[in-house]
């Protein structure tokens, strides 16, 4: 982050931002970088995480994320260009020695093993033969554990847990319902290794989180005919979308943080804030939310803070001149 910006957020200078949108909104989130450096002298984000369809990843199957080859490369040289981190997205529980085969999730870890100036692109994990293959494969990539391996295979999650994968991983996804546990946190040595979700909108103690995840994996591994009923069935009944569940059940409402919360977490040492985006339509609501964190809003002129944002979306504008 840029220091002396008079836009920055003053009470979390040192944070780094990771936001999601790789390989789906590229272009916004190029020129949004731009746009802020540029007019704001300030850095919004460090770095992007998410992956292209293919059977390595794991919560983004969606059919707008097919994308051809040289879109992914104009994308991974962009953003090498401009300096920021990219955390590849591949998270599937499941893969098996066929899965592990697949030509593109090589051939993205190649791409972003030669394409890493900041020599921390990094590759996001949850399936052990996955993990042993990057350690030996491309080395020159970072390891971080995801949240689908701490929810699906650590049914205890205490200190000790997040000290072992803190040893076996460059750095470890905190399972969002801990990130409200200060208790657990602030026994957490070496806090840079850990990420914190801070915009996670699925309720509290999500009784089928594991499930949930699970199912996502097999979607990806046969995404053209996969049956996802049984878990719709499972999910309706749960609150997920209701509403008075989300906003109002003490027990169940959404795990997302206020600034308070967020500012606690600052002054207990975390420094690696996510904003997750895999259940956006577009990029707007994301960088909503950046801005709504990164920039000040503590002077009498803090409606211009915000007004920063009406003027990106209008620089996106053909007609606008940059």
């Amino acid at each position: 982050m840029k220091a002396g910006s008079p836009y920055l957020h003053p009470h979390r200078p040192e944070a780094v931002w990771d936001v999601s949108g790789a390989f789906v909104d590229d272009r916004e989130l190029v020129a949004f970088y731009e746009y802020c450096r540029d007019a704001l002298s300030l850095e919004p984000f460090h770095i992007v995480h998410g992956a292209p369809l293919c059977p390595w990843n794991s919560g983004r199957v969606l059919s707008h994320m097919m994308r051809e080859a040289e879109d992914i490369r104009e994308a991974g040289l962009a953003y090498a260009r401009l300096g920021i981190s990219v955390y590849l997205t591949f998270t599937n529980l499941l893969l098996g020695p066929r899965e592990l085969k697949d030509p593109v999730g090589h051939a993205l870890c190649r791409f972003f093993s030669r394409n890493n100036p900041t020599a921390r692109n990094a590759v996001i994990v949850a399936n052990d033969g996955l993990r042993e293959l990057i350690r030996r494969e491309y080395p020159e990539l970072r390891l971080v554990s995801s949240v689908l391996h701490i929810t699906n295979n650590e049914p205890v999650r205490n200190p000790d847990v997040y000290r072992r994968l803190a040893d076996e991983y460059d750095e470890v996804m905190v399972h969002p319902d801990d990130v409200r546990r200060p208790e657990l946190l602030e026994k957490l040595e070496d806090k840079d290794k850990y990420i914190l979700i801070i915009n996670e909108y699925c309720i509290r103690n999500c009784p089928i989180r594991p499930y949930h995840y699970r199912t996502l994996s097999e979607y990806a591994l046969n995404f053209l005919s996969y049956d996802d009923s049984h878990f719709m069935k499972a999910k309706a009944g749960n609150g997920c979308g209701e509403l008075h569940t989300l906003l109002s059940d003490e027990t169940r409402r959404v795990l997302a943080l206020n600034e308070p919360e967020l500012d606690a977490l600052y002054d207990m040492g975390f420094r690696h804030f996510k904003l997750q985006g895999r259940g956006h339509a577009n990029a707007a609501p994301l960088l909503t939310d950046l801005l709504r964190l990164i920039l000040r809003s503590d002077t009498a002129t803090q409606n211009s803070m915000h007004a920063a944002g009406v003027r990106f979306w209008e620089s996106l504008s053909p007609a606008s001149p940059r």
